[in-house]
């Protein structure tokens, strides 16, 4: 009886071991795969990426609705998505068990369309010739553009490499992607300033002053005055020049342009444009930045001397010894309250004088870098003006003003701190 009872025991643990031995360790399973964005409805086209949180797991899928195997498309970058679809998504591993398929239905609208075009550097006013770039946020989509002014269309020039702008330029653009509304048509201006135009005045002697007689008595006693040459500028600094240099356009009111003559500038505001300007070209600034005390042997744009400014709007010379800046007769050389409306012009547009110089007698008064002060009778040589002084030198007539303010040797003075709208400003440099 104790050996049948020892025989059935080992029986038994042996057909249990036989058990064991055929029965094999299910392998894991591989994680679902997951979406992003989640499925759902979309006004434009979405790009989608496929994750799977086992490690090392390969994913497959297919759009088509048919249901993804291991030979499926791989999944290595996002979907992008232009049009309503079904993703199905698979996730294999070598000795584990596939993940479960999982579905996402996207819909998107019909409306969807392409995201507009944006434009780097942004559209502004500039000093040099810009490099633009065209970019579009919708994947894969065609950017055409025009710079003619005519509406952008599929058979435009297609936009594949950046675009150089010398010249003031206006670019046009759209994005086209298929199955997709195309963008709304982007519109940008490109200005860019053409470098400074200066005339060179050469050296000599005048007499300063009211040499006609009907001036005021700040304006004697006249007194002769030896300059050496210089450089001025050919138009007064316009509202784009400044804008290109300052990054704003103070000018507001009357006259906003950009080929007015910037007003409502301080004589700080102008020596700070000269000084911007300068290193801007790679030159020497003149001025000091705390005392604001020009250098004059620097070669970087200053303002002009006072006994300068009257030298270049007689023309360098006193005969003819003109009343006005190129003229006896103020309205064909002049920007005044007669003829201008009230209201600045376009630089240039008037009658130039012997030396080619534009605007001396009218549209803005336009700072000098001198300290106001009295006339002395002896005879100079590259005057600077008084050491001290609170006021600066203002020179010229304006569009606000009557013909007697137009004359050559009229003078008047501002604060420092002041802005006008019938106060802008030229430029002057040295000649060596």
């Amino acid at each position: 009886m104790y050996k049948k009872v020892v025989i059935f025991v080992l029986l038994v643990f042996m057909i249990f071991l036989v058990s064991c031995d055929d029965k094999s360790t299910e392998p894991n399973q591989v994680g679902p795969v997951s979406f992003t964005p989640p499925a759902g409805t979309y006004n434009e086209s979405q790009s989608i990426s496929l994750s799977c949180s086992t490690p090392g797991a390969n994913i497959h899928y297919t759009t088509d609705n048919s249901n993804p195997t291991a030979s499926s498309q791989l999944y290595t970058n996002p979907i992008d998505l232009t049009e309503t679809a079904t993703i199905k998504a698979i996730a294999y591993k070598d000795g584990w068990t596939p993940s479960q398929v999982v579905s996402a239905d996207y819909t998107i609208s019909q409306t969807a369309s392409v995201a507009n075009p944006t434009f780097s550097p942004s559209p502004g006013v500039y000093s040099q010739s810009q490099t633009v770039e065209i970019n579009c946020s919708t994947p894969n989509a065609q950017i055409y553009y025009t710079l003619d002014g005519n509406e952008p269309n599929e058979t435009s020039q297609g936009y594949t490499n950046p675009i150089t702008i010398a010249t003031t330029t206006t670019i046009k653009a759209r994005a086209y992607k298929n199955n997709l509304q195309p963008s709304e048509i982007t519109t940008v201006d490109y200005t860019i300033i053409a470098p400074l135009e200066m005339v060179l005045v050469p050296g000599g002697t005048f007499i300063m002053g009211d040499t006609r007689g009907e001036g005021q008595s700040d304006e004697l006693p006249t007194h002769q005055v030896t300059l050496s040459s210089f450089y001025i500028g050919k138009y007064e600094v316009t509202q784009a020049e400044y804008q290109a240099v300052m990054g704003s356009n103070p000018a507001d009111g009357s006259g906003v342009g950009n080929d007015d003559p910037v007003y409502y500038v301080s004589w700080y505001d102008a020596v700070e444009y000269c000084n911007a300007r300068s290193i801007q070209e790679g030159l020497t600034p003149c001025y000091n930045a705390t005392s604001w005390e020009c250098d004059f042997s620097a070669n970087g744009y200053r303002l002009p001397t006072e006994a300068e400014w009257e030298y270049a709007a007689r023309g360098g010379t006193n005969d003819p010894d003109y009343l006005y800046s190129g003229s006896n007769d103020v309205y064909s050389v002049a920007w005044h309250y007669y003829n201008s409306g009230a209201t600045t012009q376009t630089v240039g547009t008037k009658a130039p004088n012997g030396l080619g110089i534009y605007d001396m007698s009218g549209n803005v008064r336009e700072w000098c870098n001198d300290r106001y002060g009295s006339y002395s009778s002896s005879a100079q040589t590259d005057p600077v003006g008084p050491a001290s002084g609170s006021n600066r030198v203002s020179r010229g007539g304006s569009c606000y003003g009557i013909a007697s303010y137009c004359r050559v040797a009229f003078r008047s003075y501002y604060g420092t701190t002041g802005i006008h709208d019938f106060i802008g400003f030229r430029l002057a440099r040295r000649s060596n």
